[in-house]
């Protein structure tokens, strides 16, 4: 199964009619003629450009009538596999002035399945519609140029290259608030506040108000192909919000408008109760591809414009899957603390499961730092600039859990 650096499966997104691609190399497209190669022989299969190194100096692919809409696609996306002693580093380069700009990002020839890698091409440069594209592919020494790689016999399988406006955002599934202080990324609020503590997150209308309270989890997606329903925990304790509506952005119209569906909710409740919509049935058309910026929205209907009146409405959890109703197996057992946090270089990590992989993104969902961990379950944080960080662990269970981190 292919794989990208994100561990999201990859959807199309729409471009505009001035750009070409995707390029997926399948048998009677012209994708293998928009391309050249050079420094390494190739074989052409449907949907496989197999590069293998000649010997030649620094491996590379070249597109001169690209024909990318730079202004509407920022980044390079390109899913490959490399053997193990393939490539360590690759590059972008694209025209200016006088020469050329150079983007640079490391590979992984560890990796055994196709990875997506996304490279920000955004530049004074990066402008118009840009034709003359390569990629280069050369070893990481740990500077921004990287050095020349003349390895022979090593292969650079090529399944996909595209350009697109935005990286898709880590796919997270289960939400439990179990961490105090820690709202998931559900973090962005109208007309509302909020507090997660104690095993739930609390959102407190901001009433009287004049609009409907909102949050929004601005960091993680959901694959809504293979995920159709969204079950929610909830207790409402207001005796007038009497409305839930569940809101989503989606791959469908890349991203521009927000889709909901509206479902009752019981009032003054001493209990928590489980919502469980089904959105492949509700929302065929849009829940479908890849989902962000999850929303909830509380309603009064009898209020003009459906505005929240006052009181508490707590979620316990949230948890997208392929299932009717919420179950036992549906809840994921695993959990995990860090220690210290905030953090100034290492952070030790103590799980109720074995880790497999960890991998660390920016407030901006931007991944920062991907891999394992040492023996006695340390990471190393020195390279991340003083911010707020997103660390999330991939289990060897197959669960996967999120934290928010700061380093110092």
């Amino acid at each position: 199964m292919k794989k990208n650096i994100l561990l999201i499966s990859l959807f199309l997104i729409p471009f505009l009619a001035t750009a070409q691609g995707p390029w997926e190399f399948t048998t009677g497209s012209s994708d293998y003629s928009d391309w050249s190669k050079s420094a390494c022989s190739e074989n052409q299969t449907d949907g496989i450009w197999e590069l293998t190194t000649n010997g030649g100096n620094n491996p590379n692919i070249t597109n001169a009538t690209a024909g990318v809409d730079a202004d509407a696609n920022q980044f390079a996306a390109i899913t490959l596999r490399l053997s193990a002693g393939a490539p360590t580093f690759m590059r972008l380069r694209f025209p200016n002035a006088t020469g050329y700009v150079y983007k640079p990002i490391v590979l992984d020839p560890s990796e055994t399945d196709f990875v997506t890698y996304y490279i920000d091409a955004s530049n004074e440069n990066w402008t118009g519609t840009v034709n003359d594209i390569r990629f280069q592919f050369k070893d990481d020494n740990g500077s921004t140029s990287g050095v020349n790689h003349t390895s022979t016999g090593e292969t650079i399988e090529i399944d996909r290259i595209e350009f697109i406006n935005e990286i898709p955002r880590p796919e997270k599934l289960v939400y439990e608030f179990d961490t105090d202080g820690d709202d998931e990324g559900f973090s962005t609020l109208v007309d509302a506040t909020s507090v997660t503590a104690g095993g739930s997150i609390t959102i407190t209308p901001s009433a009287p108000g004049t609009d409907i309270a909102k949050v929004t989890n601005g960091i993680n997606s959901v694959n809504a192909t293979t995920n159709s329903h969204m079950h929610i925990v909830y207790q409402n304790l207001s005796s007038d919000n009497n409305q839930l509506r569940m809101q989503f952005r989606s791959s469908v119209d890349n991203y521009v408008a927000f889709i909901g569906a509206n479902t009752s909710i019981n009032q003054n409740m001493t209990s928590f109760e489980t919502i469980s919509l089904d959105l492949a049935t509700l929302k065929p058309t849009e829940w479908s591809g890849l989902a962000q910026d999850i929303q909830l929205a509380i309603r009064n209907t009898n209020n003009t414009g459906n505005s929240s009146s006052a009181g508490d409405f707590v979620v316990d959890r949230i948890v997208f899957n392929s299932n009717a109703t919420l179950g036992i197996d549906d809840v994921n057992t695993t959990t995990f603390n860090i220690s210290p946090n905030p953090a100034n270089d290492i952070i030790k990590v103590t799980a109720t499961s074995d880790i497999e992989s960890v991998r660390i993104f920016d407030i901006t969902g931007k991944l920062m730092s991907k891999g394992g961990v040492s023996v006695s379950n340390e990471i190393n944080v020195t390279i991340l600039n003083a911010g707020v960080y997103f660390i999330n662990i991939t289990f060897v269970n197959g669960s996967q859990l999120s934290k928010k981190i700061i380093k110092n």
